[in-house]
């Protein structure tokens, strides 16, 4: 992820398609305690122009998917240019639409409420979504750029007010970075704080805060950013950083400690960590992070650093998901798994396992696919955003179809 700095969008420009095309996903499957297929768009095509669908997400009666698509850069023979497309279907429907966004950039950052869905794009552009009414309103984020070709890199809500970062190079010489935190108010923005933060993971460089997800949570805003979690206090311009996760010995040599995700699940902050694997927890007592991962170090020398390590969740964590009652995480396997730890009956509290929810799809296999990069829970039912497209399986089913796995491995 250290190459994955917003910046790499605000060189890319290119005029947005004009017209909605409609898109009919597969005639869904009837198979109850397994992954149903729901969309898979250009299946020929999904993984040679791009990786999969990367993130699912919803507002209302109303669900999204986003595919990581490429299309040749302008005058560049040979290469190409990430271009992400929307879709857009109403939930449990069939009928897909290709949403097309008003931008002259790409979608970069995504965000959805009850009532909307909002698109970040890598010009600087800020859009607002009803699907309802299929009307586009623009939010005017800068009223001022001064010369720098400004990316969205993280939408959020704090206090019911949206809070927005943007970043781009001051010039292509010296690739130094601006970073623009702004809190709405009213029809007005408040600038926040820039603090400095590591995005490297072997060098002390620098960049200026820039957050990719936030949440808000006991009355505070807490960021994922490429160096930990800060937090920002109700009516405060300044962050302050938590202590980063306690280090893993094979993570040690690393400086930046960037968090892949977070969210609330119980009224509990957690963050997924991108170096060490794991999932921490915040404990205000300790005011420290708590790992809630299996973590095994088995014939650890600390002279020739010589072990071996088990994780028993998700490695490569690309998301969390919570329904309020259970925590997922998704990456490198073709399964999300499930956190066992505070599951509670049929299973009692099992200290920091997790189950795979593998499943079956209708020819007897789970996910045709290794990589699942993004998830959501809607209408009870838990989406997989994979390499090989959207899936879905029921939630009100899932004792049963986590009876015969592992708490641990």
């Amino acid at each position: 992820m250290k190459n994955f700095l917003c910046l790499a969008f605000i060189s890319i420009i290119c005029v947005a398609c004009t017209k909605e095309s409609g898109m009919i996903s597969e005639p869904a499957e009837t198979v109850q305690d397994g992954w149903v297929s729901v969309f898979t768009p250009d299946e020929e095509s999904l993984n040679t122009r791009g990786s999969g669908l990367q993130k699912v997400l919803h507002s209302g009666s109303w669900i999204m998917v986003e595919d990581a698509w490429c299309i040749p850069a302008e005058g560049k023979p040979g290469y190409l240019v990430h271009a992400p497309r929307l879709f857009l279907s109403k939930v449990n429907g069939t009928h897909w639409d290709t949403l097309s966004v008003p931008s002259k950039g790409f979608v970069h950052t995504l965000y959805s409420d009850s009532t909307a869905f909002y698109i970040g794009t890598t010009t600087g552009d800020v859009l607002k979504y009803l699907p309802d009414s299929k009307e586009w309103i623009k939010i005017n984020v800068l009223d001022f750029s001064d010369g720098i070709e400004y990316g969205v890199y993280g939408i959020a809500k704090f206090e019911n007010n949206l809070i927005v970062c943007l970043a781009g190079f001051k010039d292509t010489v010296t690739k130094e970075v601006k970073s623009i935190l702004r809190l709405q108010n009213g029809d007005s923005w408040i600038d926040l704080e820039t603090p400095p933060i590591h995005y490297d993971d072997y060098t002390a460089k620098k960049i200026p805060l820039q957050f990719h997800k936030g949440v808000e949570w006991n009355g505070n805003f807490y960021a994922a950013t490429l160096d930990g979690v800060f937090e920002l206090e109700s009516g405060s311009r300044t962050w302050r950083q938590l202590p980063f996760p306690p280090k893993v010995q094979y993570t040690k040599l690393y400086i930046a400690n960037p968090v892949q995700d977070i969210l609330v699940h119980k009224n509990k902050l957690i963050m997924a960590d991108q170096w060490s694997l794991l999932a921490y927890e915040w404990d205000d007592l300790k005011n420290d992070w708590v790992s809630i991962d299996s973590l095994f170090l088995d014939g650890f020398d600390k002279d020739t650093l010589d072990y071996t390590i088990r994780v028993n969740s998700i490695h490569g964590k690309h998301a969390l998901v919570s329904d309020g009652v259970h925590l997922f995480t998704f990456g490198d396997r073709s399964y999300p798994k499930v956190y066992m730890g505070d599951y509670g009956e049929p299973y009692g509290n099992i200290p920091k396992g997790w189950r795979k929810i593998v499943g079956e799809i209708n020819n007897g296999k789970h996910i045709p696919t290794s990589l699942i990069y993004g998830g959501d829970v809607i209408d009870g039912m838990l989406y997989a955003a994979t390499y090989k497209g959207l899936y879905k399986i029921p939630l009100k089913n899932l004792d049963r179809i986590i009876a015969n796995e592992k708490d641990f491995f």
